[in-house]
């Protein structure tokens, strides 16, 4: 088991929204020129991002990127073009180059190794293709999962309707700890009350993000799934958790 420190860094927003790159480079996210990126915002659930925080990252993704797709997939509240409309995303991001607001519609069925309780999930083609991926999230409580943050918010990429109807009878938190085993790396953001949290690990920013609010990890069994599955227990991650503060 490697003794590496799990580094997540956290900065208050307005610093965030203006020198995003900056904060991506504390983390060692270094992504290169490439055709697509992809930004996963968390607009269909109940905790919408910061607008102008979306705007700093699709940004910031299309320095890298000649087309940057940010989009979501439809919950049983909110449809991606309503809250497109309704979160004025379409004014501030619709006439931006190279950007294209979508509804996820295509997608790959990408088998899961080692699963809990999907053998294989049906997740966006753009996805599988993107260099980068940006998951944003904004955290928050949640009835079934108690947490609400990065790894809940890319529940959202399954290519399925009423997600939790499909997928309660198997656990929705086993789903969440199958589905981080298969999206693509990328980089991970979290807001909380004025903050910004950036790290590589959906997990992790979790687990930062459970510390800030004070709230015990052990409680989010999907956390502690994914720290099983990766041969660690939430002790071992708190002891090498580093939250850097951005200067």
């Amino acid at each position: 088991m490697s003794s590496e420190a799990f580094i997540v860094v956290v900065a208050d927003i307005t610093s965030a929204i203006k020198s995003f790159d900056r904060l991506a480079e504390e983390v060692s996210f270094k992504p290169n020129r490439c055709n697509i990126a992809v930004v996963k915002p968390n607009i269909c659930g109940f905790y919408p991002p910061d607008i102008n925080l979306l705007k700093a990252i699709v940004l910031y993704a299309g320095s890298y990127a000649e087309t940057v797709y940010v989009g979501d997939t439809a919950s049983t509240m909110y449809s991606p073009e309503e809250r497109f409309r309704s979160l004025s995303i379409y004014e501030k991001l619709g006439g931006m180059r190279g950007v294209k607001l979508v509804n996820f519609s295509n997608y790959s069925k990408v088998n899961v190794t080692g699963y809990r309780a999907c053998p294989s999930l049906p997740l966006p083609s753009i996805l599988m293709e993107a260099k980068p991926f940006i998951n944003l999230a904004r955290a928050g409580s949640h009835p079934t999962t108690r947490l609400t943050c990065c790894v809940k918010n890319m529940f959202g990429l399954l290519m399925v309707k009423s997600k939790f109807l499909s997928y309660h009878a198997k656990g929705v938190d086993k789903v969440l700890a199958d589905l981080v085993k298969v999206v693509p790396s990328g980089l991970h953001v979290a807001e909380l009350n004025g903050r910004v949290l950036l790290g590589l690990d959906p997990f992790t920013v979790d687990i930062a993000i459970c510390r800030l609010l004070g709230m015990e990890p052990r409680i989010v069994r999907h956390l502690t799934m994914i720290a099983e599955d990766r041969g660690l227990n939430i002790s071992n991650v708190l002891d090498r958790l580093i939250i850097k503060r951005f200067q």
